[in-house]
């Protein structure tokens, strides 16, 4: 997810990656999600990346190959309690990760667990259990977060295990750039080095 130690100045309490959930919906569903922006002078706004309320693995359109967002005044969401949920050391769906194998990196984003002989994962209910394989939807860690497609135009994902797996920090957008990975040329860098020394 999120790294929560960024945060704007005009918050009041909101900070990037929280999570909210809609206090007066719009539509017929509430919207949960994770604030990836917070905006504006008089009337507070937050910009929020969906989340499914029951995993908190995030939504995409209905072409499915782009990350669903949407906007809302501060004073119509509230923080949700994740303490039951994070675990130290620990992954959710939703988290922003990089894998490196071989002098590889590949970015991801969460969606999911499977454990690894194929019973039923209690990771989604319990927190990560440090066995199961974590699935994942692969994104460039380029601005923007863009999903990567295959030769097909269908979503590139990858399970792995937690090995050599970390939760990523993400950059809010600004005046620099949109939501992006920070210190991603510097980690592709640091990997294609230790690879050349290897």
């Amino acid at each position: 997810m999120v790294d929560k130690n960024l945060q704007s100045s005009n918050s009041k309490g909101f900070e990037i990656g929280m999570i909210v959930e809609e206090i007066k919906p719009v539509t017929s569903t509430k919207r949960f999600g994770e604030i990836v922006a917070v905006f504006g002078e008089k009337r507070k706004k937050v910009q929020v990346l969906q989340l499914n309320r029951h995993d908190l693995s995030p939504f995409f359109s209905n072409s499915g190959d782009k990350l669903k967002f949407f906007t809302l005044e501060s004073a119509n969401c509230k923080k949700l309690d994740l303490s039951r949920i994070r675990k130290p050391d620990s992954f959710l769906p939703g988290d922003v990760i990089r894998h490196s194998s071989k002098g590889r990196i590949r970015f991801g984003i969460i969606i999911g667990f499977t454990h690894p002989e194929g019973l039923y994962s209690d990771s989604l209910e319990k927190g990560y259990n440090g066995k199961d394989l974590i699935e994942c939807v692969e994104i460039s860690g380029r601005a923007g977060l863009p999903q990567k497609l295959d030769s097909q135009g269908k979503v590139k994902r990858f399970t792995v295990g937690s090995e050599n797996l970390r939760i990523c920090e993400i950059l809010p957008m600004d005046k620099n750039g949109g939501t992006r990975i920070k210190d991603y040329w510097e980690l592709k860098k640091e990997i294609s080095a230790s690879s050349a020394r290897s």
